[in-house]
């Protein structure tokens, strides 16, 4: 018994650590792959998590990321859409989500 219970918090410690990283990878993907970009006085527009609501977000990852970003390379000349795995764009997209105009926790990249 004893065995289970501390397998059982040491899974839930687990669980409770990575939540931050999580978020934190979001925002540090979104930093180096995003904000380079479209950070303020930028020629691509300025653009962080705060710029849009959660459905703008939704919407521009489902229908528009890909094209808008088909051509885009990053300062050291990596093509984005190579550079960045299907799990990163998802990571990127949660984080604009969870930090838009609307949400509950707002946040620039800043």
């Amino acid at each position: 018994m004893r065995l289970s219970i501390s397998l059982v918090t040491v899974s839930l410690l687990l669980v409770l650590v990575s939540v931050p990283t999580m978020a934190a990878d979001g925002k540090a993907l979104y930093r180096e792959n995003c904000k380079v970009c479209h950070d303020k006085g930028s020629k691509n527009g300025e653009y962080s998590p705060l710029t849009l609501i959660q459905d703008q977000w939704t919407e521009f990852f489902k229908s528009k990321f890909v094209n808008a970003h088909k051509d885009a390379t990053l300062p050291d000349g990596k093509k984005l859409l190579e550079k960045l795995s299907e799990d990163e764009i998802k990571t990127i997209r949660k984080f604009a989500i969870d930090h838009a105009a609307d949400s509950e926790h707002p946040q620039t990249c800043s």
